[in-house]
């Protein structure tokens, strides 16, 4: 009798630590859903070069951040560099070069490389949500989200307006636990620790969120190079989380 009550609470604090962990892995990510892909039978040509616009914020997108005015341009502007350095790095596992282009100029000198696909979008969503919340209580209070619309183009044809295809991701941190939320009948050794890891999550916010997004949009782009027999035979495609997929 005195073994089981022993064992109790660890057994209690195992299953908690497992619930903790399991809401902060598998529950703080991003989706992608298809919208259009061209499924016509026009030769096109294997891209050689990946190029990566800027995403743009459109009027309707809908933005809350604790900002206004060139503040939040230059909250824009950083997200939307952070996107563009996430996506070139995610991009750049799957075998193809992947560049740039900021400006219509740049664009214009690097059509010259064709084929090329161009990879651009729009952001639909941005919500920067409170770090305070998000570290203290999480579970949806402060949390973050951040979503948007790829287009991508297949730039050795003639036509270049309409996109190759179209998609969509969505995602947030807003399921994760926070500090108060977490820290349940743990031991008072384990507390700390999870304090630092929640603490360091909740932190990172709408730049977390364009990592994971750059990761979705990347393996989707992937699917549609192995679909199309254009990836190279040592690389793998990515998989891209659906929505309702765990």
């Amino acid at each position: 009798m005195r073994l089981r009550e022993k064992l109790a609470p660890r057994f209690v604090n195992f299953v908690s630590l497992g619930s903790v962990l399991f809401s902060v892995l598998g529950f703080a990510s991003v989706s992608v859903e298809s919208q259009r892909a061209d499924t016509t039978r026009r030769l096109r040509r294997k891209p050689q070069v990946l190029i990566v616009k800027d995403f743009s914020f459109p009027r309707q997108a809908e933005v809350r951040a604790d900002r206004s005015g060139k503040e939040l341009l230059t909250f824009e502007q950083k997200v939307q560099l952070s996107l563009r350095e996430q996506l070139v790095r995610a991009l750049g596992r799957y075998g193809i070069p992947v560049t740039f282009a900021s400006t219509l100029l740049e664009l214009r000198r690097l059509r010259k490389r064709q084929p090329a696909w161009l990879i651009t979008g729009q952001f639909t969503r941005v919500r920067q949500g409170s770090r305070a919340l998000r570290i203290a209580l999480g579970l949806g209070a402060g949390g973050t989200k951040m979503e948007t619309t790829t287009q991508v183009y297949d730039l050795s044809t003639r036509s270049r307006q309409m996109p190759l295809f179209t998609f969509s991701t969505s995602g947030g941190s807003n399921a994760e636990p926070g500090i108060i939320t977490s820290v349940g009948p743990f031991a008072p050794t384990t507390v700390p620790l999870l304090v630092i890891s929640v603490a360091g999550k909740g932190a990172h916010g709408v730049s977390e969120d364009a990592k994971r997004t750059a990761r979705v949009i990347a393996a989707y782009i992937s699917e549609q190079l192995v679909a199309r027999g254009y990836l190279p035979a040592d690389k793998k495609a990515g998989r891209a989380k659906r929505p309702g997929e765990l």
